[in-house]
C-alpha cells in the first residue's frame, strides 16, 4: 500500500515536468526566444534544440548564412527576427527550410523567412508566422545544452539558460572576424597547402 502511494505521487510530479517534443535547429537558424521566454547564447556556442511540453508554442527565430562570393570576399546575410507559432505534440522535430544555394536566394528568403518542422516519423507540422503583438502562450521551455546531459528549464523567476561549451565553427567565425587580410590570406594558403 505505502509503495504503491509513494509511487502515485512520483508518477503525478513527473507528468507535470514531461516533456513532449525535442525541437532541433539547423546551423542557419537560431532560436531566440520560446514564448515569452528569451534564450541566451553564449558567443562562441549557440543553443540548437530546445525540449518542448506539447501545446502551441511562439518561437522567436534567426536566419543567419555567410557565402563565400569570391576568394577572399565573403557576405553574411541575416534577416530580421520572426515568430512562428508551432503545435508541438510527442516526439522529436526538425526545423527545416526550403533549400538555399545561392546568395541571392538567402537573401530572398531572408526577406521573407519560411519554416516547418519534419516530425522523425516524417510528418510535416506546419510554423505559421505571426506578429509579435500576438498574445503569448505560457508554458516551460527545456533548452538542451551540448555536452550536458541534463536540459536546462526556463523558470519564470530565473534568468534564460546559457549555452554550454563551444563549437568549432561560431570559434572559426570569430577569429576569422578578428584577422587581418594578411593574417586570413596567410590561413586560407596554410589550408589550401594541406590539401
Amino acid at each position: 500500500m505505502k509503495k504503491n502511494s509513494i509511487f502515485g505521487i512520483f508518477i503525478a510530479l513527473y507528468s507535470g515536468i514531461s516533456v513532449a517534443g525535442e525541437v532541433n535547429f539547423p546551423e542557419e537558424l537560431l532560436p531566440l526566444q520560446v514564448n515569452d521566454r528569451e534564450i541566451e547564447h553564449s558567443f562562441f556556442n549557440k543553443v540548437r534544440t530546445l525540449e518542448l511540453p506539447a501545446g502551441v508554442h511562439r518561437i522567436k527565430v534567426k536566419y543567419s548564412d555567410l557565402f563565400e562570393l569570391d576568394y577572399d570576399e565573403h557576405e553574411v546575410v541575416d534577416s530580421k527576427p520572426f515568430w512562428v507559432e508551432v503545435d508541438i505534440k510527442d516526439g522529436d522535430y526538425q526545423v527545416r527550410f526550403k533549400s538555399i544555394e545561392t546568395v541571392e536566394q538567402a537573401r530572398a528568403f531572408a526577406k521573407s523567412p519560411t519554416i516547418w518542422l519534419q516530425a522523425k516519423q516524417g510528418n510535416k507540422v506546419s510554423a505559421s508566422r505571426v506578429s509579435e503583438a500576438t498574445k503569448s502562450v505560457a508554458a516551460p521551455v527545456h533548452v538542451s545544452v551540448p555536452n550536458n546531459t541534463s536540459a536546462a528549464k526556463i523558470d519564470n523567476d530565473k534568468p534564460a539558460p546559457s549555452a554550454g561549451k563551444p563549437d568549432a565553427v561560431s570559434m572559426l567565425e570569430f577569429w576569422w572576424q578578428q584577422a587581418t587580410p594578411e593574417q586570413r590570406a596567410a590561413f586560407l594558403a596554410s589550408i589550401e597547402a594541406q590539401h
